[in-house]
């Protein structure tokens, strides 16, 4: 049951917690803008649409910032009970630091369940349209940003190979290879230029066809050629849109194609498991923001904790991104690899907040 004290809590947390999403998302946001305005002018990508690729991408920046977001508001927002002696009365009125914790465990969950259904539905859907907007401006652009290199997948009886990908839906100099039930070359497809109108809708531009016989090849050229169905769904998903981007259960859907094809699925894996651990460290750091609170409100300024506390989520964010490139470079097992630093995180922050120590009996001295 919530009580009275446990809505005032959490309404303390947030009013912290918000100001300081507010502030890294216009930073951060920031950032991405400068990145983004290098491309006005390029093709008819405008002004306009950097704003809107933004705004569109500025949910996959709240979900990557909201582990070190509860932690500094936490110490905000809780920091300001603190300071008014609120936390050292709770505790003087018999509350454990159980009790206190109870309410902060209990929003970070429900923040935590938000996060989870924003990397399953929300985000997907928001950097689809920002790919669009960039895919629709800048395709007579001859940019080669945002690409991805020697991508290789199999689909049935065809191996494809993408030298490039641009603004998430131009792929270039593509190659196809159609093979026989015994492996066998029949046909070699080249295009300088594919299109993926939709997953189930490919055009291919500058196409030569090149079809091996018994004792010479035959070469065709055509100056497009539409090939319906060429990759899966969820292959062409992986092309048209970065990894990061994807929700989890496309992920793993990838991750099964992929190994049912022998291909390499490192990167799915540390990509599904850099997002998994992004709840399990957000609830630890919402944990974490307490001990930092109870029983130093005297000793440490609240400037004091907000530095603190800043060099922890820092820390954490550099440990977490240090952990994924070395399992994507050594092909390390990404869930111990990633998953560590956020379970020993929240273990301990349960530590500290709910498994409180036994205060020591005073001896009492007999009267002679």
């Amino acid at each position: 049951m919530i009580t009275l004290f446990d809505r005032y809590l959490m309404r303390r947390f947030l009013v912290g917690t918000l100001p300081v999403l507010l502030l890294l998302l216009i930073l951060f946001s920031f950032l991405a803008l400068a990145d983004e305005l290098e491309d006005v002018g390029q093709g008819s990508f405008t002004l306009f649409d950097a704003f809107r690729v933004v705004l569109y991408t500025a949910p996959r920046r709240i979900v990557d910032l909201m582990p070190v977001t509860l932690l500094l508001g936490g110490l905000i927002g809780l920091g300001a009970m603190a300071n008014h002696q609120e936390l050292i009365a709770a505790r003087a009125a018999g509350m454990s630091r159980h009790r206190i914790g109870r309410p902060v465990l209990i929003l970070a969950m429900g923040v935590g369940l938000v996060v989870v259904t924003a990397q399953a539905f929300l985000i997907p859907l928001a950097e689809r349209e920002a790919g669009d907007i960039r895919a629709r401006k800048l395709a007579d652009a001859s940019l080669s940003a945002e690409r991805r290199t020697g991508f290789w997948t199999r689909s049935e009886n065809r191996i494809v190979r993408v030298n490039e990908v641009r603004y998430g839906q131009l792929l270039t100099d593509l190659e196809v290879y159609v093979l026989d039930d015994e492996g066998r070359l029949l046909e070699l497809v080249r295009a300088e230029r594919a299109t993926v109108r939709d997953p189930d809708d490919w055009r291919l531009d500058s196409v030569t066809v090149t079809r091996m016989g018994d004792w010479a090849a035959e070469e065709e050229h055509r100056e497009s050629l539409d090939w319906p169905g060429l990759l899966s769904r969820e292959q062409a998903g992986i092309l048209v849109r970065p990894l990061e981007t994807l929700a989890p259960h496309e992920l793993v859907r990838l991750i099964g194609i992929q190994r049912a094809n022998g291909l390499n699925d490192q990167a799915h894996r540390v990509t599904l498991w850099q997002q998994l651990s992004i709840p399990v460290a957000l609830i630890g750091m919402a944990l974490l923001s307490l001990p930092l609170l109870l029983g130093s409100v005297r000793m440490v300024s609240a400037g004091s904790r907000v530095v603190i506390g800043g060099f922890v989520g820092i820390a954490f964010y550099l440990v977490q991104q240090l952990t994924g490139h070395l399992a994507g470079l050594f092909s390390l097992n990404p869930p111990l690899l990633i998953m560590t630093p956020a379970v020993v995180l929240l273990i301990v922050a349960v530590y500290t907040q709910f498994l409180e120590r036994p205060r020591p009996r005073r001896r009492r001295r007999r009267a002679r």
